[in-house]
């Protein structure tokens, strides 16, 4: 009877170094299920073996019980978290075993015969020589060794045996590696099914980091035309419009101190409440020095994700600004920053003119990318803007636990 083997190589290619998770794992269960069928064969081919002593020397039997069983079994224990090279040199072994012992039989036979129908003992299992092969070779050489090997079984048991208990020799082989052979290919199938999905799997992690790469560009991308918008291009406004003076000097400042944080990233992934809070005053005060900034709730042992801190500090900034120069000469602006156990926010509230968010262009920087799209990426974080023309602007950006 023969067992079926297996074939380890992605797609019938040379194996690399990398042990591909599904693909490993079929190697392994069909390792140790060739081991277990020696044990088996052991087992059942016993009475045989005892009997094949009259007709064979011992050194021969002693010889091919190691080489055979004994690097067969073996098999099991390496195959168990070994890497698959050293499944694979396991399996070669085992599949030369076979040969070896085979080429040695001639030499061991004192040329008597046995009277039975099922000849020598390693005649009943080639298919699992097979298997090892099919392990530690691609599928080709495992279907080659499996007809080779089937075709030298029974030609030995053929000159072994009585001449009255012999069939037709072709039939018999022809036999004998056709039984194989299902076993083989449908064990091929399962190997080059693993393969597939290893392969399948590479691709999709692929596809993954390529998406993740392209993500973190446009994340790159969103926080650059913020840091532009905010900081670059209002200071150049301000240059063109007023030329040299204090506020200049001091937005000038500003977008410095922002290229270089944006250069450093972040360091600290929290900052306490105080601190916080001192962050969202200075990106106001850089502003408008004079713009008052009312705290509600500072707890001093609550602190926040830097990040989130980082970005309602410019969202508010942005908001202050657009307040000062959409909101009219003569509109009020009111700061508040409310810091609990599990939220920090603010609002900036005006009473100028207002508008209307719905015809705001897309072009338009200020609100969709340095107040909305800054928010969007905090875990945690929204900005909400109610305005209409005529009543005022309220702009609320905050982060939640």
């Amino acid at each position: 009877m023969a067992a079926h083997p297996t074939t380890f190589s992605p797609l019938n290619g040379v194996h690399d170094e990398r042990d591909e998770q599904a693909g490993r794992q079929i190697l392994r269960l069909m390792s140790i299920f060739v081991a277990v069928g020696y044990l088996a064969y052991a087992v059942m081919t016993a009475p045989m073996l005892v009997e094949s002593l009259d007709v064979m020397d011992t050194w021969w039997t002693v010889s091919a019980v190691a080489l055979i069983f004994g690097t067969g079994v073996a098999l099991g224990p390496v195959s168990w978290g070994a890497s698959v090279r050293r499944i694979r040199t396991a399996a070669a072994t085992a599949a030369a075993g076979f040969v070896v012992a085979l080429a040695l039989w001639r030499f061991g036979w004192n040329g008597q015969q046995i009277d039975a129908v099922s000849g020598i003992w390693f005649s009943q299992f080639p298919g699992l020589a097979a298997i090892a092969a099919a392990l530690a070779f691609r599928a080709v050489f495992a279907f080659a060794y499996l007809g080779i090997v089937s075709a030298i079984t029974i030609l030995v048991s053929h000159q072994i045996r009585s001449p009255e208990f012999n069939g037709r020799l072709l039939p018999d082989i022809a036999w004998s590696i056709a039984f194989s052979l299902i076993f083989v290919s449908a064990a091929v199938m399962a190997i080059r099914t693993a393969a597939v999905l290893d392969a399948t799997r590479a691709q999709a992690y692929t596809a993954t980091a390529a998406a993740a790469a392209a993500n973190a560009r446009s994340a790159e991308r969103s926080r650059f035309d913020a840091l532009t918008h905010d900081n670059v291009m209002s200071t150049l406004l301000l240059a063109a419009r007023q030329g040299a003076s204090t506020e200049l000097a001091q937005n000038a400042r500003t977008a410095l101190a922002a290229v270089d944080q944006a250069a450093a990233g972040d360091v600290r992934p929290s900052v306490g409440a105080f601190e916080a809070i001192g962050q969202i005053r200075a990106a106001v005060g850089l502003i408008d020095p004079a713009q008052h900034v009312t705290v509600v709730d500072g707890q001093p042992e609550v602190s926040y994700p830097s990040g989130a801190v980082s970005a309602i500090a410019t969202a508010t900034a942005e908001a202050l600004r657009n307040s000062l120069r959409h909101a009219g000469p003569d509109a009020v602006v009111e700061v508040t920053i409310t810091a609990t156990a599990t939220s920090l926010r603010a609002d900036i509230a005006d009473n100028g003119i207002g508008f209307d968010p719905s015809q705001v262009s897309a072009t338009r920087l200020g609100i969709a990318v340095s107040i909305r799209g800054r928010m969007a990426k905090v875990c945690g974080g929204t900005a909400d803007i109610d305005a209409s023309p005529g009543s005022g602007t309220l702009v609320t950006v905050e982060w939640s636990a």
